[in-house]
């Protein structure tokens, strides 16, 4: 045990060097081993992940998911089957997005947060569309589960919620976090909906409309 303790000391080191060179003799080997997104506070490449090389896109027979130029993934985030992307849409850290059974799709400027899960069933026990659409300009939370619903343009999903089959967010609504919507269960526009089961809370105020949506949404009205 203690000789490979000790050969693991002695190789662990020309490791480090080996995945990023030294760029000043004066710095320590392990002040530059490492490259980070918090670093340079913003979202990075993949091939910069030095220690992440999980695969990012997995296609599934026929289908193929595909994304805009300018869409980012996170490097460890997962995009499966079909699914589509729209323009500037952010998918962050540790989320998996999987259209194995039906279609997912996500609007342009929709930002969905870390460790969140968004997939479709095959088909849903409301008869609703088993589809998962995402509209323009949505916010959604940490740590969410999505399965088979409709978000509409520039409405906020808040942190741990899930949302079932069937079920429905429309513009402008809200869902608090935490929040369950059940199957086939609709949120009006402009209404704050909250608990789990998630019920009606307000009507949202004038100057709440929008304020949480992504940065392409449009100016509310005056």
């Amino acid at each position: 045990m203690r000789r490979a303790a000790a050969l693991l000391a002695q190789r662990l080191p020309a490791a480090v060097e080996a995945v990023q060179p030294s760029t000043s003799a004066a710095a320590a080997p392990w002040t530059r081993a490492f490259t980070s997104a918090a670093v340079g506070r913003a979202p990075v490449h993949p091939e910069e992940e030095v220690y992440n090389r999980q695969r990012q896109v997995i296609i599934l027979g026929n289908r193929v998911p595909t994304a805009a130029p300018d869409t980012w993934v996170a490097p460890n985030a997962v995009v499966v089957g079909d699914v589509d992307l729209f323009e500037k849409t952010s998918i962050w850290y540790g989320c998996v997005l999987r259209g194995d059974l039906n279609s997912v799709k996500v609007g342009a400027f929709t930002n969905v947060q870390d460790r969140t899960v968004i997939h479709a069933a095959r088909s849903s026990p409301t008869g609703l569309p088993a589809a998962t659409v995402i509209g323009r300009s949505v916010t959604i939370g940490q740590s969410c589960l999505l399965r088979s619903t409709t978000v509409q343009d520039e409405a906020v999903v808040g942190d741990k919620c899930v949302l079932l089959e069937g079920s429905l967010v429309e513009k402008h609504a809200v869902l608090a976090p935490g929040s369950v919507l059940p199957p086939g269960r609709r949120i009006p526009s402009g209404q704050l909906w909250a608990g789990s089961p998630a019920k009606y809370v307000r009507d949202l105020t004038k100057d709440e409309v929008g304020l949480g949506a992504g940065p392409g949404a449009a100016p509310a009205a005056a």
